[in-house]
């Protein structure tokens, strides 16, 4: 048990260092969406989402560590926030996907980062 924790404790880190690249990333990709689509736009944002899946994925590996402190994360919003993340790519509407990523998947980040911060303390 006690390994299992110290990985947890070892990714949380490598997921702060991570946020610190990911969160501006998204900040300029939703600015990106809204006002100066660039040729590689569809790029960038695929390897947005593919950050944003990985932060889940530890979110979720680490949930009972993180949520033995804090109750930032609310398991269920994330899980809305992917099903109307996967409505927005699917309608092809920019702004639609600027709005979610802005409203649903920053936040999220932000707390995430934050949790795994109060769990390193």
């Amino acid at each position: 048990m006690e390994d299992r924790v110290t990985l947890q404790k070892e990714t949380m880190q490598e997921l702060l260092s991570y946020s610190d690249n990911l969160i501006p990333a998204l900040q300029t990709l939703i600015e990106e969406l809204r006002h100066n689509v660039q040729e590689d736009t569809p790029d960038f944002l695929n390897e947005v989402i593919t950050g944003i899946n990985w932060e889940i994925e530890v979110y979720n590996q680490c949930a009972d560590l993180i949520n033995e402190k804090t109750s930032y994360i609310d398991k269920k919003a994330m899980i809305t926030a992917v099903k109307n993340l996967g409505f927005s790519l699917t309608s092809g509407n920019q702004e639609m996907v600027a709005d979610c990523l802005e409203g649903d998947f920053l936040p999220f980040l932000n707390k995430l980062a934050l949790a795994c911060k109060m769990v390193l303390e």
